[in-house]
């Protein structure tokens, strides 16, 4: 029998779908540049501690840019990451929906 084991690479994005405020920070931020304070507002419930460190780990993964007056944005895979979260969603509703009209039944 063959042992299967996810790949380092889909860790990676897992952690990103389990994390909250990854995803919450992405599906929050656009191409274009976002100041902290007003991410900071959209965001509710993170710390600002906590907020600079999902922050600081995006930029690492190469998803979120940031510029030397604490903006910031989203890059290509960080905008392909929100198309991922915004199917996501899309299919969690779906399912959803499936469940509430097969409990209807």
């Amino acid at each position: 029998m063959t042992k299967h084991d996810i790949s380092v690479s889909t860790r990676v994005g897992l952690e990103l779908l389990n994390n909250k405020w990854y995803a919450l920070i992405l599906t929050n931020l656009t191409a274009d540049f976002s100041d902290f304070i007003i991410l900071r507002k959209k965001i509710r419930g993170i710390s600002t501690l906590n907020l600079l460190l999902a922050l600081t780990k995006l930029i690492s993964l190469g998803l979120v840019a940031d510029d030397d007056e604490y903006a910031y944005r989203l890059l290509h895979d960080g905008v392909e990451m929100q198309h991922i979260l915004f199917s996501l969603h899309d299919w969690g509703k779906q399912q959803l929906k499936a469940f509430g009209e097969a409990t209807m039944r």
